[in-house]
């Protein structure tokens, strides 16, 4: 290390500010910087110059609904970096005016602005990579991000990830923000199960594509119906709602990848036979565990009996238009496929009480 680097590790121990500021300008002017160049404390990077285009932004009187990771990553829209970038900078406007959430886009209120920022400019998508620029924006966001971000930011060398963007909401610490993370990254994986879906369906006749429309109906709303058997209770209730539904969503595209490769269940001729009977003796099993709990173990929150008939009502509605689809797709397979359906709900039931 230089004498004038090493002059400047010590007086950012002893916090001297303007020092720090002018050495934290010396990290900007990098551009990236060296490992060595990166201080620990967000303070260091208050002062890196944000782009010249943030200026020119006005203060929005709302929370805006154009939900900059969407650009960003290209959900449900082409990814173009300007139009997220353009974004992102009244998200922040917004952010450190603490406007309301915007119930187009709730996701954006903490993944948007400044934590998508940090993404953009750490990644160098549509702008030159600028990682103290993106350390001063991961700051910006939750300050806890940016310090668990550090060590694996040096270890990168000033490179690229090697796999993937590289992403700050990886590093959330907070519920608060693990929340909003959790939904940003299933939003993600929707969307690539939606295009898959999609790309699917120009190899369906009309009758065939009426009914997997139907079926991607109908298994949308039991994975929305299903967060009622799931307990609520306690601040990840957001986290492990969606956590289960993405385990359904993961095997509701599982089995169509599957069976369009015409792999099909692996189950016996007893198993076809005997799915109905085992799923509803499971139910039954379920509803009297949940009705025969001592009154002071159920708190708000907790799955009750109408959740689960409320559920699995649903379940019924989405395994029939799965039987309808196979029937014009599969009609080989429609009693497996109609067992393993059934199957998958007897295990998760199994999990409830």
């Amino acid at each position: 290390m230089s004498r004038t680097r090493h002059s400047c590790a010590q007086l950012l121990i002893l916090a001297v500010v303007v020092l720090l500021a002018n050495c934290a300008f010396a990290v900007a002017s990098a551009g990236q910087g060296a490992p060595a160049d990166l201080p620990a404390d967000c303070s260091a990077y208050a002062s890196i110059p944000v782009p010249a285009e943030a200026d020119h932004v006005p203060v929005p009187k709302t929370f805006p609904g154009c939900a900059s990771y969407r650009s960003y990553r290209g959900i449900g829209r082409p990814v173009n970096y300007a139009e997220a970038r353009a974004c992102a900078w009244q998200e922040r406007l917004a952010q450190k005016a603490e406007l309301r959430q915007n119930e187009n886009a709730p996701t954006a209120w903490v993944v948007g602005g400044s934590l998508i920022l940090a993404d953009i400019y750490f990644n160098g998508a549509g702008v030159k990579r600028n990682i103290p620029l993106a350390i001063r924006f991961a700051c910006e966001s939750e300050e806890g991000i940016a310090k668990l971000a550090l060590p694996d930011i040096v270890k990168l060398n000033g490179s690229p990830p090697a796999h993937g963007p590289f992403e700050f909401c990886d590093y959330a610490v907070t519920t608060f923000t693990m929340n909003f993370c959790a939904e940003y990254q299933s939003e993600i994986a929707d969307d690539s199960k939606r295009r898959y879906y999609n790309s699917l369906k120009s190899s369906m006749n009309p009758e065939q594509k009426a009914a997997f429309d139907k079926l991607l109906s109908a298994q949308k709303k039991y994975v929305t119906e299903h967060a009622l058997e799931v307990d609520q209770g306690g601040t990840i209730r957001g986290i492990r709602t969606l956590g289960s539904e993405d385990i359904l969503n993961d095997l509701f595209h599982a089995e169509v990848v599957h069976f369009e490769r015409k792999e099909w269940p692996a189950l016996s001729a007893h198993q076809v036979t005997t799915a109905d009977a085992l799923l509803r003796r499971q139910y039954e099993k379920t509803l009297q565990q949940i009705g025969t709990r001592p009154k002071g173990e159920i708190y708000e929150g907790a799955v009750t009996a109408d959740h689960l008939a409320d559920v699995e009502a649903k379940w019924e509605t989405y395994r029939d238009a799965w039987v309808a689809f196979a029937r014009l797709r599969y009609p080989a397979s429609v009693a497996a496929i109609r067992a393993e359906i059934t199957l998958r709900r007897y295990l998760l039931l199994k999990t409830i009480a």
